[in-house]
């Protein structure tokens, strides 16, 4: 009984703590209203990649889609389904501190720390993955290779978790094969095992592992073949590549020129008209940490690059003791080094996609709950015993409470905003919301005053068969008001939007003709020139000019407007 004790506590903290904001809080404009609309329009027909931009890999959706088919298309049902992908997060993280440290307790508080800090919703399988992966890679390194048959087993079950990584995050999937390729070379040095059994070993495991990930490519590979996308499906991972070197080429060249500076002057001499500036969300620099100019500001500069820290010391310490390790013929695969590098290594899979690219509070809120069982994994593996020298104790109590500051802050920034997935969602929000697709929800009355303007003018000026179009991202709307979208990617901004997507989406109004198309003014990546009426403004002045404006909304200083074709209500 003592056994599951505080897998129970876990489970019991989960149900009642998501359970307290499960009906609080509705954001048009995040991860719920894209993830159920595109699960919704996968369950109409709409084939993935062909007809609607995924983001993610097709396993991302397609558990919804089954969902749906037993709740209907449900806000609530989705939001439960991620909670209990946060629970299950939680457990892992609690089996690993377990299995490092030796103590059920510590494990139970790390995994009720994850129940509280569960990150971004809508977006659980990122912590969910990185510790499956991870909790397969410390269990893996404890595994004797005698008898063969139950280590092959660990590398099945391995291989298993990472082809299901593949279906749903291809990234995070790419990143842990490189771990594991990385550390199935690391038996050619294990002293345990003569060399002929070490290349045999290698082989074995290597040639499973990649069997058993692949094998789960191929029903997946059929069905989309079924439904002609067969290619789109396969063509992820050197997507994904393609992607990392644009992002790379962006970031590098952010760095070093500015967008009027590429431009050459005229014949005539006169200065060249700025480029558009295609910037992303910027990142805090370092000196925010001091000089910042509010508290917020200065604490997420803080914890952006505060994992640094960890990553060196463990890291560097790992590959120093591993190296010695191996130079004096005495490496064993479950050497602590292995386990730091693990640890870390796990917990980087989930960093480059908030440091490089989106480095706000929800993805720091996917990253941190890897980041936090990495860093106690690593402290408990770190502890020297009665026997200790005073330099250890020193540098374990110096690492230690370095990262209880790093965790206090985060748990602080987690806590003021729900974009974090923390129970910050339910202060405050007591007006009641009802929409379409299971959208029922408490609400702050200003943010219900404006969900309720914006369903009433969709319902007044359109059928449940009519288009409505939103700009720059707010699938939320098509999701509570139950109208579609003929959209192929719901997202779009200043940074990522094609070459001719201004004629293209004009074309599309002329052609598609949506009944209602919905503009905000927010600036999406933080500067003016992210506005879509500034980058977007052939097609702002496009709608003003052939739509009629019916509802204009300021829930802060930047306005919602909704436009109809025209002012004569349509009958229900």
């Amino acid at each position: 009984m003592l056994r599951w004790l505080p897998a129970l506590v876990i489970l019991t903290a989960a149900l009642a703590y998501y359970g307290s904001y499960l009906r609080y809080w509705f954001n048009p404009h995040d991860e719920g209203g894209t993830v159920c609309l595109i699960a919704q329009r996968l369950m109409q027909g709409e084939r993935p990649w062909a007809d609607v931009a995924l983001g993610y890999n097709a396993g991302w959706f397609y558990p919804l889609v089954g969902l749906f088919h037993l709740t209907g298309v449900n806000y609530l049902a989705a939001r439960a389904f991620f909670f209990a992908l946060s629970t299950i997060t939680a457990l892992l993280g609690c089996g690993i501190v377990t299995r490092l440290s030796g103590s059920r307790w510590l494990g139970m508080a790390v995994g009720l720390v994850l129940v509280a800090l569960p990150g971004s919703q809508f977006k659980n399988y990122i912590p969910l993955a990185e510790m499956a992966n991870t909790a397969c890679l410390i269990h893996f390194v404890f595994v004797d290779f005698s008898p063969r048959v139950r280590w092959l087993r660990m590398v099945a079950l391995s291989g298993a978790v990472l082809g299901l990584t593949a279906l749903v995050r291809v990234e995070i999937a790419i990143f842990f094969a490189v771990i594991w390729g990385l550390l199935l070379l690391f038996i050619l040095a294990d002293k345990r095992l003569a060399l002929s059994q070490r290349a045999t070993h290698l082989f074995l495991g290597a040639g499973l592992l990649v069997v058993v990930a692949m094998a789960e490519q191929m029903p997946a590979y059929g069905y989309f073949r079924s439904l002609g996308v067969e290619a789109h499906f396969a063509r992820q991972v050197p997507a994904w590549f393609g992607a990392l070197r644009g992002g790379l080429a962006d970031q590098i060249g952010a760095s070093v020129s500015s967008p009027a500076a590429a431009a050459p002057a005229d014949g005539a001499g006169n200065a060249p008209a700025p480029a558009p500036d295609r910037s992303t969300l910027a990142r805090r620099p370092l000196s925010d940490i001091w000089s910042g100019s509010a508290k917020n500001t200065r604490i997420l500069a803080f914890l952006t690059y505060a994992p640094f820290v960890g990553f060196t010391l463990f890291f560097a310490g790992g590959v120093l003791s591993l190296g010695l390790r191996i130079w004096r013929r005495g490496f064993v695969l479950h050497e602590h080094s292995m386990k730091w590098l693990l640890l870390i290594g796990g917990s980087l899979t989930t960093f480059p996609q908030f440091f490089f690219f989106r480095p706000d509070r929800p993805h720091l809120s996917e990253f941190m709950p890897g980041f936090i069982v990495a860093m106690v994994g690593c402290l408990a593996l770190l502890k020297g015993g009665a026997k200790a020298s005073r330099t250890t104790l020193l540098f374990t109590g110096g690492c230690t409470t370095f990262f209880v500051v790093h965790l206090a802050l985060f748990a602080l920034f987690a806590f003021q905003h729900p974009s974090a997935g923390t129970i910050a969602a339910r202060t405050g929000r007591e007006t009641k919301f009802v929409g379409e697709n299971g959208v029922r929800v408490r609400a702050f009355k200003r943010e219900a005053q404006t969900l309720t303007t914006i369903r009433d003018a969709v319902f007044k000026h359109s059928r449940p068969d009519d288009f409505l179009v939103c700009y720059p991202y707010m699938p939320g709307y098509n999701l509570m008001t139950n109208r579609r979208t003929y959209l192929h990617n719901v997202y779009v901004d200043n940074a990522t939007h094609e070459p001719g997507w201004v004629a293209q989406t004009v074309r599309d109004f002329e052609e598609k003709k949506p009944a209602v198309i919905i503009i905000d003014h927010r600036a999406i990546n933080g500067g003016p020139a992210s506005r879509f009426p500034q980058w977007a403004a052939p097609v702002y002045e496009y709608v003003k000019i052939h739509y009629v404006r019916v509802a204009e909304i300021r829930p802060g200083n930047e306005p919602i407007e909704v436009f109809a074709k025209s002012l004569t209500p349509i009958a229900p």
